[in-house]
């Protein structure tokens, strides 16, 4: 009897653990750094919009993440390229610095988006983009910005697989981070 029992555990925790893998999810909503915002307010004189971060062709992370078994996807548009832009745009909106109708407009393209899951104790992502500032057509802002974020992580995919998800919008902050406090970003965003 107990034999019985403990194969049909056994049997179920399988049954569970194949439909747990491969599970695909949208990466956490960005939440705005307060750091960025307060940057974005020391620029005098500005007033932009965002443009298109597009993704560079055929690139691996562009749609989705794999967290080892699993793929997270951009909740924003079609890519992450359109998640950049939008937690742009949010910084740009609550620093007050963005207008739909300006004629400085900050736009980029997606290079490189990784997420390592797979580390026993530690894993780590990067993300790179490159960002370009045009005023009526002219570029005033042409650099690539690159950002890695390491954190402590588990053997146990329930446990690696939520802290890697959760460490996505921090690499965010972090790249925009490194846009904003540009001397040469906040020269072209000035009008």
């Amino acid at each position: 009897m107990f034999q019985q029992l403990r194969r049909v555990v056994l049997f179920t925790g399988i049954a569970v653990s194949a439909f747990l893998v491969g599970c695909a999810g949208p990466a956490p909503n960005y939440a705005p750094s307060i750091d960025n915002v307060e940057t974005l307010k020391k620029i005098e004189g500005a007033s932009v919009k965002t443009g298109t971060i597009g993704v560079t062709a055929g690139m691996p992370g562009s749609a989705a993440l794999n967290l080892r078994a699993n793929t997270m996807t951009s909740p924003v548009g079609k890519n992450y390229g359109d998640y950049i832009a939008a937690a742009l745009r949010q910084e740009l909106e609550l620093a007050k610095l963005y207008n739909p109708q300006s004629g400085v407009e900050i736009s980029g393209t997606l290079i490189k988006n990784n997420i390592d899951a797979g580390g026993i104790s530690t894993n780590a992502g990067q993300i790179e983009a490159r960002f370009v500032v045009t005023a009526n057509g002219q570029v005033r802002f042409d650099k690539v910005k690159r950002i890695e974020r390491k954190w402590e992580s588990s053997f146990a995919g329930a446990v690696a697989i939520p802290l890697a998800a959760s460490n996505y919008p921090p690499m965010v902050q972090s790249l925009i981070a490194a846009l904003v406090s540009d001397p040469d970003f906040v020269k072209a965003i000035r009008n």
